[in-house]
């Protein structure tokens, strides 16, 4: 059974170690969240996020740098 309480603690975890100067080990820590959170997200959202093209007519003026 998954529980959502593992994504949120990892991915609490992922932003601590974000919000502070890097630290020996926070590579490792960062990798060991990474999979528990694609560990138990839905196999077709993964997928589609990494399949994402970038499409220039619809991103336009959403904040890109130069706009």
């Amino acid at each position: 059974m998954r529980d959502p309480r593992i994504v949120e603690l990892a991915l609490g975890r992922i932003f601590r170690i974000m919000s502070r100067p890097f630290r020996p080990g926070d590579i490792e820590e960062y990798e060991r969240c990474r999979a528990l959170v694609l560990d138990h997200a839905d196999p077709a959202t993964v997928e589609a996020a990494y399949q994402r093209q970038a499409c220039w007519a619809s991103d336009r003026n959403k904040g890109a740098q130069g706009d």
